[in-house]
């Protein structure tokens, strides 16, 4: 803020800025900052800021009876918050193809609901538009839908104009749409609009996108804060009323609980998304709950019979546990124990899930799609530097802890057998493994492998390395055969 006035400034990757002044009390100022000479045409502002922003205003419900009206009046219309009374009549003058893409849209939120082309009806005043749908069986005007539905449509519509070169901007979404819906629309978002605002109260929402993507906004505050650490999830949750009660909640309705040590369950849901094609780790199917490894296995072993005694509710629980340094063996000894329980127990083929993030062809298309500059010669060369001075940089530590993990566990079994002879044996294995840069992958510790490429990328190149961009240019052959297999195996316990 200045002083009373709010300001916001659009960068455009031309180099364009557009700035906004805007007061407390008076009139908004908006200008363009650019090298071209000032002309006052709006093909001018087209050229130079060449931004494609989609607003979707205020949504009310439909009309009852909705006349029918020209369509200058419509497109007069359509993006005020006197949209919703001409709803109808804006489908109606579209043609058949684009109103298929809506119905598919609109399915997509409702599945199994087919929306029909709007057609005229005469009354005894004058002509109205109707629009019907079917819903299994029957077969209704959509006035008689429930407003979160006719919210749904309204929302599908504004967004079909947007593609990956706009920019949404969406205002409350929650205070509409049902958790499984606000998932589905932030599905649909991302994968249409290259950028989006959303104003949002929901931690459903909150949860679902990557934390470096949220921005707390409090009145009075210079500038937004944006999310770093799970002690600003607190703060979110604190400021909008919300807690772990949230969670437990979604447990009673999805019956399912998948335990897993990670921080970022948002990670874990994507990979599911790729690995399976179907978002079913989502908030919306099923319940993520963090647990604190394998020293935690008694609460995870025992939950289903918690919640079925203590709640009445039947749940299927499922543990996915992070391998750490634990050797083969002891890994094995594990699984087993837990096939005593109720339990679907996996481990991690890899030291923890951002070890799925250490990819380099992955990381080389991120900074390729990201990349504000132009990029030199050699920079993918310098990239596959980057990753391996990394890498090799955690071969000492790793071989302490493994080696550590291996003589633990074997005296564990045997107290009597000699600790040297073991360590000489493990180091051997270690030895020869480490040449392998499928092992060096799997066995450094991922998060702080990727924390240190993405500091080193961000200083060289300019771009912001997220674990959501990595997954999203993953292949699924760079996936570890495993954990494509233990991820199907989650979806198809959950199906049952």
């Amino acid at each position: 803020m200045d002083g009373i006035n709010a300001r916001i400034v659009i960068r455009a990757d031309n180099g364009s800025a557009f700035k906004m002044k805007i007061p407390a009390n008076g009139d908004l100022e908006c200008y363009l900052v650019t090298e071209a000479r000032a002309q006052t045409k709006a093909s001018f502002l087209r050229k130079h800021f060449p931004l494609d922003i989609v607003v979707v205003p205020t949504l009310s419900p439909l009309e009852q009876n909705e006349e029918l009206v020209n369509p200058e009046t419509v497109e007069r219309n359509r993006y005020s918050r006197l949209a919703s009374r001409n709803f109808r009549n804006f489908w109606l003058n579209r043609t058949s193809k684009e109103f298929e893409e809506f119905a598919e849209l609109v399915e997509f939120g409702w599945p199994g609901l087919k929306l029909r082309f709007p057609e005229t009806q005469q009354t005894d005043t004058k002509p109205v538009v109707r629009m019907y749908f079917r819903d299994g069986p029957h077969v209704r005007e959509v006035q008689w839908a429930g407003f979160g539905f006719q919210v749904w449509m309204q929302t599908m519509t504004h967004l079909l104009k947007a593609n990956k070169g706009s920019v949404l901007v969406l205002d409350e979404p929650d205070i509409y749409l049902h958790p499984d819906l606000q998932h589905r629309l932030l599905d649909v978002v991302s994968r249409r609009v290259g950028q989006y605002f959303i104003a949002t109260h929901s931690t459903e929402i909150i949860n679902k996108v990557d934390p470096g993507d949220v921005l707390i906004l409090r009145p009075g505050a210079r500038s937004a804060k944006r999310i770093r650490t799970e002690g600003d999830f607190s703060a979110v949750y604190d400021a909008i009323g919300s807690s772990e009660n949230a969670q437990f909640a979604r447990l009673a309705r999805t019956k399912k609980v998948l335990y897993f040590e990670g921080h970022d369950n948002r990670l874990l849901a994507k990979l599911g998304r790729l690995v399976s094609g179907e978002d079913y780790l989502s908030d919306a199917s099923v319940t993520l709950m963090k647990t604190d490894g394998f020293s935690n296995w008694s609460r995870v072993s025992t939950s289903a019979w918690v919640f079925n005694q203590f709640f009445e509710f039947d749940v299927k629980v499922a543990s996915l546990f992070d391998r750490d340094y634990r050797c083969d063996a002891d890994v094995a000894d594990f699984v087993s124990m837990m096939k005593d329980s109720d339990v679907l127990c996996h481990v991690l083929p890899v030291k923890e899930i951002e070890n799925i993030l250490l990819v380099p062809e992955a990381i080389i298309k991120v900074v390729k799609k990201h990349s504000k500059k132009t990029l030199a010669a050699d920079w993918e060369n310098e990239i596959l530097k980057i990753f391996s001075d990394t890498i090799s940089g955690f071969k000492d530590p790793v071989f302490s802890r493994i080696v550590g993990k291996y003589i633990e566990y074997e005296l564990g079994r045997n107290p009597k057998q000699d600790v040297t002879t073991l360590s000489a044996n493990e180091a051997d294995r270690f030895s020869q493994a480490w040449n392998t840069e499928t092992f060096r992958r799997a066995k450094v510790p991922g998060k702080a492998a990727f924390s240190l490429i993405a500091k080193d990328i961000q200083d060289k190149f300019g771009v912001s390395l997220t674990p959501s961009r990595v997954v999203d240019e993953l292949e699924l052959s760079q996936i570890h055969p495993d954990i494509r297999d233990l991820l199907n195996s989650f979806k198809s316990y959950f199906a049952e």
